[in-house]
């Protein structure tokens, strides 16, 4: 699986934010002390750590008795991301839903894989098609959308409106070609946050 890396190399991280500090001018002591190695750790919390969580060759699965009834199922996630273009940080909200096939995957498995693909540099339209690939790819269901909103402040930081998220929705199997389906798949999506309804 193409980016499945998730080797960091702190030295190299803390170099780069000596040479950006220098860069800017930086003259506080403690920024100059202490910086560098916080921000290394932190690049590898955010944009690394969250990624080592999902092993694509250990994805368990759970069997769809025989008659089943449930017909959709959505969960909602967060995840930190950063911009590809300008390297500065995203936060991500996004609705992922599946019809099942022959299996159910866990909750906690649907969110640990997207965060495989949401927590470092890329694009949210990167996210989407990777993602959603893998879900189909690994759980093999009738049909799998996701609707992505980020909040990136290389724009909210430009002048953008701290309210602007980009919004987008990809989908495959009958959650593409279902339209009752879909709009089901949207009133889960746009459901509340706080409250889930």
């Amino acid at each position: 699986m193409e980016g499945r890396h998730t080797h960091v190399d702190l030295e190299k991280l803390q170099a780069a934010q000596r040479l950006m500090a220098e860069a800017m001018g930086e003259d506080c002591a403690e920024a100059l002390e202490f910086t560098a190695d916080r921000f290394a750790r932190w690049q590898k919390a955010a944009l690394v750590d969250p990624r080592t969580h999902y092993d694509p060759d250990n994805v368990k699965l759970f069997p769809v008795p025989d008659p089943a009834c449930v017909e959709l199922v959505t969960i909602k996630v967060t995840a930190f991301s950063a911009c590809e273009h300008h390297y500065a940080p995203a936060w991500l909200k996004a609705t992922i839903g599946y019809l099942p096939g022959e299996h159910y995957i866990g909750y906690s498995k649907m969110v640990k894989m997207f965060k495989h693909f949401a927590c470092k540099y890329t694009m949210d339209e990167r996210i989407c098609n990777d993602f959603l690939g893998e879900l189909v790819s690994k759980v093999q269901p009738r049909g799998a959308g996701v609707l992505l909103r980020g909040k990136h402040f290389c724009v909210i930081s430009r002048g953008g409106n701290e309210h602007d998220f980009p919004m987008m929705s990809a989908f495959w199997g009958e959650l593409k070609s279902n339209h009752s389906l879909r709009s089901e798949f949207y009133q889960h999506a746009m459901a509340s946050w706080e409250t889930g309804i």
